[in-house]
């Protein structure tokens, strides 16, 4: 008996951005290369994070800080090394943070600097300054969880990667950059949602976290009187779909799953789709988060990243059954 089945694995293409970091990065075609395998998007909302009590030492050539959230009792206490080969720094290379307030209209001058929604590492050449890179807290924690940057973090930092689901979208013929300006559902929801986090802007709370795919992998099984030339197929991988549509297919999966409450298409009738999965005749799909990210709607939770395979996984059995296996 033939047996067909694909694991998919969803992974952050790139840390979440507020709208007020997409306002400011969504020209920018370094991020532009870097969302374009990431064709699905989340629009969140979590409390406002910032970094407070900021300090660079320059006795160990470091940053000192804290995380914080707002309602969140968790701080992360943070140690980031200026020393490192991401940033490319040599020994007589100096280093300036450029701070970016929350509220600019209070000018701080002396450390520990707070309400900081992000910062940028500068260094200096005989040519002049030169720009490293620059953090959130969100863009951070994700490049220390990858093992990009070296960081030492110490607290709950799972507790600050907790997000509301709104909508859930889908950017297969264009960037998820161009897709979003002018996006009218982004723009309702800026509008819309209130603030979680009193005194504060939906721009500082409102999230898009995008999204691509780590791995597709399609198990088959065949039986004795399987086709050869479906076997060849197989193991020269000439029969997985389209890439496009699997992310069309995944789209509909989450949002049959979590019901977010600015789509206007709920999928009801999923796994039963023309521009999905459904025509190529699964056993098994399922749809599963790499990052250890918990992601909330009305009832209940999806939990991302428990194991190396991922979390929590949506599940469609036999092109009929629809279902949440949670992870124990």
């Amino acid at each position: 008996m033939n047996r067909k089945s694909l694991l998919n694995q969803l992974e952050l293409a790139y840390a979440p951005l507020t709208a007020y970091e997409f306002a400011v990065v969504k020209d920018d075609k370094a991020i532009e290369r870097a969302l374009e395998k990431a064709s699905l998007y989340i629009i969140g909302q979590r409390p406002v994070i910032t970094f407070e009590n900021v300090i660079p030492d320059t006795s160990v050539y470091q940053l000192n800080f804290e995380i914080h959230q707002k309602g969140n009792p968790n701080i992360l206490k943070c140690k980031l090394p200026f020393d490192q080969e991401i940033f490319g720094l040599m020994e007589d290379n100096v280093v300036d943070v450029a701070f970016n307030y929350l509220d600019k209209t209070v000018k701080q001058v002396s450390q520990p600097f707070n309400n900081i929604h992000g910062f940028s590492l500068v260094k200096h050449k005989k040519e002049g300054k030169e720009f490293l890179i620059w953090f959130s807290p969100e863009k951070l924690l994700q490049n220390w969880l990858k093992e990009i940057i070296e960081c030492e973090i110490e607290g709950d930092w799972k507790s600050f990667l907790q997000y509301k689901v709104h909508y859930v979208g889908k950017a297969t013929k264009q960037s998820i950059l161009k897709r979003l300006t002018g996006h009218s559902t982004f723009q309702d929801i800026l509008s819309l949602e209130s603030p979680v986090t009193e005194k504060q802007l939906p721009a500082n709370e409102i999230v898009i976290l995008p999204f691509e795919f780590k791995d597709n992998l399609q198990i088959q099984s065949f039986g004795p009187e399987s086709d050869t030339k479906d076997m060849v197929a197989s193991l020269l991988g000439e029969n997985y779909p389209d890439q496009e549509k699997v992310f069309l297919d995944a789209e509909k999966a989450l949002i049959k799953a979590m019901q977010p409450s600015y789509n206007k298409e709920m999928f009801d009738n999923y796994p039963v789709s023309k521009d999905g999965l459904y025509n190529d005749n699964y056993d098994a799909i399922s749809y599963t988060f790499i990052d250890p990210i918990v992601l909330t709607y009305d009832e209940g939770t999806i939990r991302g990243g428990l194991t190396h395979i991922g979390g929590d996984a949506i599940l469609i059995l036999d092109n009929k059954e629809f279902k949440l296996v949670r992870h124990e």
